[in-house]
């Protein structure tokens, strides 16, 4: 993603969250910050005043809503639990006559984003959940295809295999 660093100068660049309906609102899983002391100072205080309702994407927005550069989400920002939705893609896709392909998507995709609510992160334990939550296949008979779900469960998979850590202090 060097690209991202040749943005024309801004205090911060971030895509839209192209999940909520009520957009335009921005996104927090990708930020891009220019450094400042003044800008630090203001998201830090920003930080500090927040009520126990908002959390990260509620305060870029109220600081940035109307004044951050919009990278576009598409290559930048795709949800694994888009991979659940088995139907409707438009909101990803930005058209309702392109064609869903779950392949291509994660092809194109720069940043991946674990966000499957119920399902918790892959980091905090309760993935006990995966199965009971995985999506569903499409089709039926030979033409049954469980791509979307193969996909998704390995991301969770893969996240797990690439995360072991050696309990030996010099071993990694």
């Amino acid at each position: 993603m060097d690209e991202l660093f040749l943005l024309p100068p801004c205090p911060v660049a971030m895509p839209r969250a192209y999940w909520i309906a009520e957009s335009p609102v921005l996104s927090s899983q990708l930020v891009l910050v220019t450094p400042s002391a003044d800008e630090f100072a203001r998201i830090q205080n920003k930080i500090e005043t927040a009520t126990d309702k908002e959390f990260d994407m509620e305060i870029v927005n109220k600081l940035y809503g109307n004044s951050a550069l919009i990278i576009p989400h598409r290559p930048y920002n795709l949800l694994t639990g888009e991979f659940r939705h088995l139907e409707n893609h438009t909101e990803y896709l930005g058209s309702d006559t392109e064609v869903w392909d779950a392949q291509a998507a994660l092809a194109e995709a720069k940043f991946l984003h674990f966000s499957d609510w119920p399902v918790p992160k892959p980091w905090l334990d309760g993935n006990s959940i995966l199965n009971e939550r995985k999506p569903g296949c499409v089709g039926e008979g030979e033409n049954l295809d469980c791509t979307q779900r193969d996909m998704w469960l390995g991301f969770y998979s893969d996240f797990a295999q690439r995360r072991k850590v050696s309990t030996h202090p010099f071993i990694f």
